[in-house]
């Protein structure tokens, strides 16, 4: 099987107890070395409007760090990281992503390049 490189779109949720901003930066390095370690790219970061530190359409439920009960969450730190990722390395990105105890949540997608379209012909004859 060929292992092709492709880009993506990496959204994760910083968990609040990070709030300062050296944890959110140590954070946001964390995720692009562990990037870089799977033998991807990390194209560009976005941490500005519109992402940020953003109010949840719901409340979460997750463990916090050494606490022994899911602990409610309101609001954390949204973050877009554009980079380019072997497709057969994607599971190992997703299970260190899981591992990382500051990311509440993520979602890596596909970003797909479309041809422009083909220009019809002019009746102009």
């Amino acid at each position: 099987m060929r292992d092709r490189t492709r880009d993506y779109e990496l959204l994760f949720i910083v968990s609040p107890m990070r709030s300062s901003e050296e944890e959110i930066s140590a954070t946001i390095e964390r995720v692009s070395q562990q990037v870089t370690a799977v033998g991807g790219s990390v194209n560009s970061v976005a941490q500005t409007a519109p992402w940020g530190r953003r109010k949840f359409a719901y409340p979460m439920r997750e463990y916090a760090e050494g606490e022994s009960s899911r602990r409610v969450f309101t609001e954390g730190y949204y973050v877009l990281v554009t980079c380019s990722l072997p497709t057969l390395q994607i599971r190992e990105l997703e299970r260190t992503l899981k591992l990382n105890e500051s990311v509440l949540r993520y979602m890596l997608t596909l970003v797909e390049v479309h041809a422009a379209p083909a220009e019809a012909p002019s009746a102009e004859a």
